[in-house]
């Protein structure tokens, strides 16, 4: 066993995680995000998406990328880095065509979501700094997403989110955001969840 002084003298051996250099926040900021995650959880699991639907700006973009296994060399990038270079994605969409799966899921008839699932959206672990935008927050999360869908079928995503939320009267929009899988494989027979 190493004596601390020996500790200390090796440096390092984790690299520090990113989040680690994010300038703070304010309690208050801190916490009125947080609220805004949770409650946005909560109208998923209730079912509330036209509600969910309009907590995203005009110009949202809401996506999530197919991830890819990576050498070890390459662990310290992912599909989220590189914007512009995003060229697969399980779904990839803007206002518009998120309005669109909404109203398939309103219909009542959409044969993925008949009889509903139940889901149980977990949020934590919320690391909030100032955008380089006035007035918008850079936001990394993780989350954890339980389904369970007629007698058998569960599915279980867990992931890291990072949104973009910008300022909206007392509250937040939610103007971009990139779900990221912990999976690169999807074994659930559909993705007719959100996250």
């Amino acid at each position: 066993m190493l004596t601390t002084g020996e500790q200390l003298s090796r440096g390092r051996s984790a690299p520090m995680f990113r989040s680690m250099g994010m300038a703070p926040v304010t309690m208050e900021e801190q916490f009125a995000i947080e609220q805004f995650l949770f409650a946005e959880a909560e109208l998923l699991d209730d079912w509330q998406w036209r509600t969910w639907f309009e907590l995203f700006s005009d110009d949202a973009h809401y996506r999530m990328p197919i991830r890819r296994n990576r050498l070890r060399r390459q662990r310290k990038t992912d599909e989220a880095d590189d914007m512009n270079g995003l060229e697969v994605a399980h779904f990839d969409d803007d206002k518009t065509s998120l309005d669109m799966r909404i109203q398939q899921l309103e219909t009542g008839m959409h044969w993925a979501e008949d009889p509903p699932s139940r889901s149980r959206h977990l949020v934590t672990n919320v690391r909030v700094q100032r955008a380089e935008v006035e007035g918008e927050y850079d936001i990394r999360s993780n989350f954890f997403v339980y389904r369970n869908r007629l007698e058998a079928e569960v599915d279980l995503w867990a992931g890291e989110r990072r949104d973009v939320l910008r300022v909206a009267g007392d509250s937040f929009q939610i103007a971009d955001r990139i779900i990221l899988l912990d999976q690169n494989l999807i074994l659930a027979k559909n993705l007719s969840v959100f996250f």
